[in-house]
């Protein structure tokens, strides 16, 4: 039975207000869905290995939408607030339900005036309006941002199933939440939140439990699960599945078919989760992520082997190993750990790229915190060859986590430090941007190795007549220092790098052969310098250096000066302190391949003082 907030004498929040609250993000509504749904079910895992976040489109037959009608018809009074009625009568009307698995689902008490000092996540998602999550380095919680579980609905109404331990014992709940427009009924005022459920005697909707629970949700069709198996499900009644992007600019919009929403649903589910869905180390937890389309699923290839989202994986996993440290001056605070990596930008498209930030090539930096979900990618400056990306990421320190946490407005999806109450959170997290901003604009302003493509003989194909450049990914005393001064500390920028390009690779013809051949210059001649060339087959998703059992790769030939005076023949070029003269990197292609050619050099020793 459907029970209707009245408003209280000292006046209540309206349902408009409340979906409100919410903003209005830049991201599409359903990337929104996923990254609030999911957050929340990381906040809710138990000790697990893995934690199942699963999303399932269906669009119910005549007789399955009667099942739907049977339960929750007829809504409170004429159902102007939520048009539940209008929604389940249309036979395109699709469900869309949210599931996981590993969790511990809703738990605590049914009643949202119940002191109790535990979790209290039912009431929370069911209850509470704007609640604030207790829990140390939560992506999450069902704060406000749970609003777009609602304004996903044509009518405003999901069905929520959970199973959780409660004094001792496991309980299952059933119960159905909507958020409408306020309304008059009968001479009284309403807020527009409704709750299905039993009403108890005091008049409050309490869920279904246990026996009855699972009955009902059995015959709705809603996800099986054991009879022990905690964790929650979650129907959005009538889902809204948005708009497709138009072909061309001044084209209409199209709404998504289904399937093309579960292509943009599992896109979003590798942008926004991909760090918890990887293998780490520091991490023995990982997501493990499902999407599918009247029961048949949508298969979703692993994170770390979509080609745009590389770069990302490969710089976190540096940022874990140690990165590079962020640091505000005053006070003098460790803010996290930041790492870069650069790779040649796909040829092809594919649609698990439907949700990234950009479709042109990456340039930007994932920005998470301690529970390790995107928070958002912040653009920095794009390379000059559009055919190289780059991927960052910063992830806080463990002990200014919470200041950027009150940095995110109830979506999540940014650090806004001018909404900040506190002055020094907010001078931490603006220190943060600014820092990562200069990371990110040293990094394009730093001259980048170049890559060509090559073949036997042109015209080649689109992978091979692409170039791609890729920074130095050195450490020590490599590319991107200067020799110390006399006290032992290094000159200059660590963005300056020892060896530059002086034009872009190009395929060249001697003796009825094809070579590829960049021109490089030292930019200091003061210290000797070891020069390496090192040449390999560039791919889509990174390259090869080691090519198949019998297969061929390209290799350098030898260096040879500009002036014509010289030839020295291998990967390695010294040069010596007070020769100013340019070399050419000549390389042998493989046969119808793209070849990437890396540049990096040292000092090969440093003068006395």
């Amino acid at each position: 039975m459907w029970w209707a907030q009245p408003s209280a004498p000292e006046g209540a929040s309206r349902g408009e207000g409340i979906r409100k609250q919410l903003g209005r993000p830049d991201l599409d509504p359903l990337q929104v869905l996923v990254r609030e749904a999911a957050q929340n079910t990381w906040d809710a895992r138990l000790s697990t290995l893995e934690v199942g976040f699963d999303v399932a489109l269906t669009k119910p037959d005549q007789s399955g939408l009667q099942l739907w009608k049977d339960l929750l018809l007829p809504a409170f009074g004429d159902d102007t607030s939520l048009r539940l009625a209008t929604v389940l009568d249309d036979p395109a009307t699709v469900l869309l339900t949210i599931s996981d698995r590993g969790t511990g689902g809703l738990g605590g008490p049914l009643r949202g005036d119940r002191v109790f000092h535990g979790s209290a996540d039912f009431v929370g998602l069911v209850r509470d309006i704007g609640r604030t999550s207790r829990r140390e380095y939560s992506g999450g919680t069902y704060g406000f941002g749970k609003g777009v579980l609602f304004t996903t609905s044509a009518a405003g109404t999901i069905l929520v199933r959970t199973r959780c331990q409660w004094q001792d014992r496991v309980q299952t709940r059933l119960i159905a939440v909507a958020l409408g427009d306020s309304f008059d009924h009968q001479g009284r005022r309403y807020t527009g939140r409704h709750w299905w459920g039993r009403i108890a005697p005091d008049g409050i909707p309490d869920p279904l439990l246990d026996d009855e629970a699972d009955a009902v949700a059995d015959a709705l069709g809603m996800p099986a699960r054991a009879a022990d198996e905690l964790g929650t499900d979650i129907v959005i009644v009538g889902a809204r599945l948005g708009s497709s992007a138009p072909p061309k600019a001044d084209d209409p919009e199209q709404p998504r078919t289904m399937q093309e929403a579960a292509w943009f649903i599992g896109s979003a589910m590798l942008w926004e989760l991909w760090p918890i869905m990887i293998d780490t180390p520091h991490n023995a937890t990982r997501m493990r992520c499902r999407i599918s389309v009247d029961g048949h699923d949508l298969p979703l290839p692993d994170a770390d082997r979509v080609a745009r989202l590389q770069p990302f994986v490969r710089a976190y996993r540096s940022a874990l190993n140690g990165g590079s440290p962020v640091r505000s001056r005053t006070p003098a605070v460790d803010l996290g750990r930041f790492a870069v990596e650069a790779f040649m930008t796909p040829v092809r498209a594919h649609w698990t790229d439907i949700a990234a930030p950009t479709d042109g090539p990456m340039h930007h930096c994932a920005l998470m915190r301690q529970a390790g979900l995107v928070v958002q990618y912040r653009p920095g400056p794009q390379l000059p060859d559009s055919d190289v990306s780059y991927g960052a990421v910063f992830r806080t320190h463990i002990d200014v986590d919470d200041a950027f946490a009150a940095a995110e407005p109830p979506t999540h999806d940014a650090w806004v430090p001018k909404n900040m109450e506190d002055a020094a959170a907010r001078k931490l997290v603006r220190s943060a941007l600014r820092a990562i901003d200069n990371r990110m604009r040293e990094y394009a302003w730093a001259e980048p190795e170049r890559a060509a493509a090559a073949g036997t003989q042109p015209p080649l194909g689109a992978l091979s007549s692409r170039f791609a450049s890729l920074m130095p990914t050195g450490t020590g005393s490599g590319a991107g220092q200067r020799p110390p001064r006399p006290s032992g500390r290094s000159t200059g920028r660590g963005a300056d790098t020892l060896v530059r390009t002086l034009t872009p690779p190009r395929l060249i013809e001697i003796d009825q052969e094809f070579f590829v051949v960049t021109d490089i210059t030292a930019l200091s001649t003061s210290h000797p310098i070891l020069v390496t060339a090192t040449a390999s087959v560039a791919l889509d998703n990174g390259s090869e250096t080691d090519p198949p059992a019998g297969a061929a790769s390209p290799h350098v030939v030898h260096f040879e000066s500009l002036d014509a005076a010289e030839t020295r023949p291998g990967a390695d070029l010294t040069l010596t302190a007070g020769d100013p003269r340019d070399w050419r990197v000549v390389v042998h292609p493989v046969d119808g391949a793209a070849t990437r050619i890396r540049i990096s050099a040292h000092y090969t020793q440093v003068e006395a003082h």
